[in-house]
């Protein structure tokens, strides 16, 4: 996060705020640039149960996600305890605060926004409040959705990256928290002033993140009222609805009016609770630009020892692109490359499946890479799997190679793969591949491979058909990998 603008109305209501930039109609997305990379994670609480760990080894609790916060271009938590030395306002065994020096800590993670807006926010009062807006503030990190009075607690904030604007509005949907009057409190969910608010605030960003804390507690599925939250922000204007509160898990939803991401709750990114699916949670990031959301993904945490550490990232349901080493989710429509065929008029290396052409070894020149098949010749690799198919009926192997398109000389050859590649795209030192089997030709699953210099590191397959292809869905100039009309 470069710079930051917080709560700035006069500028939401001038013209000095720039140039607004509408996603098209029609056709597809044009390649974005420049893009911004926003993560979010769910129910945060330093106290109580957690006190301990924060106090005796800060560093440690986020030490497993700490390079992918600091990745982020902004990266945001809900934060359920007060930061304060003052008192609960009951007895209430629930009631939460913490130590106001972890806020420190959550600083030094990379985490650059808190969204204050919950049922405990107002565990201490409206001073516990202060000390909370006081405590974040003195790290860097920016808050939004509670202040020291009404308007304070409902003004948007505007982030500032690069030459693209990120705008946030949050509220509490549980009826519990203390509303913002004028004293201090936080913004609470009423329908027609959050449609309003976003309406004004969309027309000067150029993304929009809604935080909403609220739900069933416990609830696995994607809570209705949540949902339907969710869907009245998106049709208004918001690219992402935030959700938290339920303490779990809830799958994310994309809206398809919009293409808008909707998390009704990304569970406990940090909390004392116990049960697996309490010290599970979820990291959604999503990669935006003026067009919008153009791709967003998942990844699950755990934090059974007090520990964040990840777990994996989920693939994605829909078109998958990869980049930075896990599959995102497409959102809408995308331009994508097509591959170049080669135009081989003779293989003499196997019978060929298919060749294309792309720079995949970063040289400046252009090679050709293979998928072919030839008759089966026993490798190591094949003597330590003989319970796995590597020859069709015909007895031949599958194989990529990767030829110099002059003679077509070897530059390096797969010994032999198990799924063979019926098809492939040559990107920006990736390939994108869809494979099928070796005795039948129905695609089966969509890949990618990265050149490493001498042969390619493999990511994880995702299992369906599809098209293979490019696009620099990040605009630096480089494209990555795609499976698109992807049916899993």
């Amino acid at each position: 996060m470069r710079a930051l603008a917080g709560l700035l109305l006069t500028c939401l209501l001038a013209a000095a705020c720039g140039e607004i930039h509408q996603s098209p109609v029609d056709g597809a997305l044009p390649v974005t640039e420049p893009t911004v990379r926003v993560l979010l994670v769910g129910d945060v609480m330093t106290g109580r149960g957690v006190a301990s760990v924060m106090t005796s080894e800060a560093d440690g609790v986020f030490a497993g996600v700490r390079h992918l916060l600091a990745a982020a271009d902004i990266a945001g938590a809900n934060l359920e305890s007060p930061l304060t030395n003052e008192p609960h306002v009951s007895a209430n065994e629930n009631m939460l605060e913490a130590d106001p020096a972890t806020a420190g800590a959550l600083a030094a993670a990379g985490f650059d926004l808190i969204s204050l807006p919950n049922n405990h926010s107002t565990d201490a009062g409206p001073r516990g409040l202060l000390d909370t807006l006081a405590a974040v503030e003195a790290t860097g990190m920016v808050v939004v959705g509670g202040g020291a009075d009404r308007s304070a607690a409902a003004a948007p904030l505007i982030v500032e990256d690069g030459d693209l604007t990120v705008g946030f509005l949050a509220y509490d949907a549980t009826g519990v928290g203390i509303p913002a009057g004028d004293g201090a409190g936080v913004a609470t969910w009423d329908e027609t002033a959050a449609v309003g608010a976003v309406r004004d605030l969309r027309a000067h960003v150029d993304v929009l993140v809604v935080s909403v804390h609220g739900g069933t507690e416990y609830l696995p599925v994607p809570d209705p009222g949540m949902l339907e939250i969710g869907e009245i922000l998106g049709e208004v204007g918001a690219d992402v609805v935030w959700g938290h509160g339920a303490h779990v898990i809830q799958p994310v939803q994309l809206l398809d009016s919009r293409s808008v991401v909707v998390a009704t709750s990304l569970g406990n990114f940090l909390f004392d609770q116990s049960g697996r699916d309490r010290t599970q949670g979820a990291m959604l990031e999503v990669l935006a630009g003026r067009a919008g959301v153009l791709a967003y993904r998942v990844g699950i945490t755990e934090h059974s020892d007090r520990r964040v550490e990840l777990v994996e990232w989920l693939p994605p349901e829909g078109d998958g692109v990869w980049l930075d080493g896990s599959w995102w989710e497409l959102v809408g429509p995308m331009a994508i490359e097509a591959a170049t065929d080669a135009g081989l008029e003779e293989f003499r290396h196997g019978d060929l499946v298919t060749a294309v052409e792309g720079d995949i070894t970063g040289d400046g020149n252009v090679d050709v890479v293979a998928s072919f098949r030839r008759p089966r010749q026993t490798t190591p690799l094949m003597e330590l799997r003989p319970d796995l198919q590597w020859a069709d009926a015909s007895g031949r192997s599958a194989h990529v190679g990767v030829y110099d398109p002059e003679g077509l000389r070897e530059i390096w050859v797969a010994g032999t793969v198990v799924m063979p590649v019926a098809d492939l795209a040559v990107c920006d030192g990736a390939i994108a591949t869809v494979h099928d089997q070796l005795d039948d030709p129905t695609p089966v699953a969509g890949g990618a491979w990265e050149w490493n210099g001498f042969g390619f590191d493999t990511a994880p397959d995702i299992p369906g058909s599809g098209t293979p292809g490019c696009t620099d869905i990040d605009g630096d100039g480089r494209t990555e990998p795609v499976i698109a009309d992807r049916v899993p």
